[in-house]
């Protein structure tokens, strides 16, 4: 009886735990000292459980200074996105940013009531690229960009924490 509690206990303990991303394991690797746990976070939530790829593009450690970057390539179910994490922390005062950009083969007006539906419109940055604001965050920015022919559409997102 206590050997089927015991193994009872490990299957519920091995089901608590979480896996690692990528970001993680470059924490660990690179030694970052300073606003890991809200690179964690941010990380977290727009990686999620989709299978990525990432890569240290730069890392500074000098005196009051770090900063760290990391790209990558995130997938989805129907596309691929290339993704940048930025890190910067001085004189106390951390931020975090991530930036996301993917290409949809529809036309922006449609990609605008699939991705940005519930967002704020807040200007053209010219004829083909239109800014959204997402309406509970401020620091969360949306582009679309529309090809010369209409057929695809780029799309970028980025957010940060201060």
């Amino acid at each position: 009886m206590k050997t089927h509690l015991f193994i009872a206990g490990l299957l519920m303990a091995s089901t608590q735990v979480v896996a690692k991303n990528s970001i993680e394991t470059i924490i660990e690797k690179y030694d970052v000292k300073h606003c890991h746990s809200e690179l964690k976070a941010m990380a977290g939530d727009i990686i999620g459980s989709k299978k990525h790829r990432l890569l240290v593009s730069n890392q500074t450690s000098k005196n009051e200074l770090e900063t760290l970057l990391v790209t990558g390539v995130l997938e989805y179910k129907d596309r691929q996105s290339h993704i940048t994490f930025s890190m910067s922390h001085s004189a106390g005062h951390c931020e975090v940013a991530y930036k996301e950009s993917f290409a949809v083969k529809n036309p922006c007006i449609v990609v605008r009531e699939e991705v940005f539906k519930k967002w704020l419109f807040k200007g053209k940055l010219n004829d083909e690229t239109h800014v959204f604001a997402h309406k509970r965050d401020e620091n969360f920015v949306g582009y679309m960009t529309s090809t010369k022919d209409g057929s695809y559409c780029l799309v970028s997102r980025q957010k940060k924490t201060s």
